[in-house]
């Protein structure tokens, strides 16, 4: 049996200007840390001239509180934040590419029940499956269209907003 410690991922979203270099400070205080960024994601948001950024980041508490307060201090960030899994609500896109004539698009269909997916494009010669799922999910939805032939698979990576001001 092993012991092996797990390092828990961490959901960091942070509001940034889009300015040349942005992004390559940002990463570049993870890597300096020796942190892995298992996920990032960036794109235009509610504020013209900025961006919000995702990232899924394994490490500790502390260690996240820290990397937190010196993104903060970055010039292009407005603010960030360390988003606890009550806090957030995530969401992975996902498109998988199926050769079609290892299965019918109907039996595909039957596989989507209980994921929030749908066939995209159908073909001769293959087939395109589009889910929305949350990161913990894409692994089940991979799995139960694993009978046909999977010639692709593109992830976004994970997404999040803050949801705890839902309540």
């Amino acid at each position: 049996m092993s012991t092996a410690l797990v390092t828990p991922q961490h959901t960091i979203t942070a509001l940034v200007q889009n300015e040349t270099g942005t992004i390559n400070r940002l990463v570049s205080l993870f890597r300096r840390r020796g942190f892995s960024i298992a996920c990032f994601n960036a794109g235009d948001c509610e504020q013209p001239g900025y961006s919000r950024i995702t990232l899924v980041v394994n490490g500790s508490e502390d260690e996240m509180r820290q990397c937190v307060r010196q993104l903060e201090k970055l010039i292009d960030v407005v603010e960030a934040e360390d988003l606890g899994e009550d806090e957030r609500i995530s969401r992975e896109l996902v498109l998988v590419k199926i050769d079609s004539g290892s299965t019918s698009q109907q039996e595909v269909e039957s596989r989507l029940a209980g994921f929030d997916a749908f066939v995209v494009a159908w073909g001769t010669a293959s087939g395109v499956v589009q889910a929305c799922v949350k990161p913990e999910q894409v692994e089940g939805f991979l799995q139960a269209l694993s009978p046909a032939s999977i010639l692709e698979i593109v992830r976004t990576g994970a997404v999040a907003i803050k949801a705890s001001d839902l309540n």
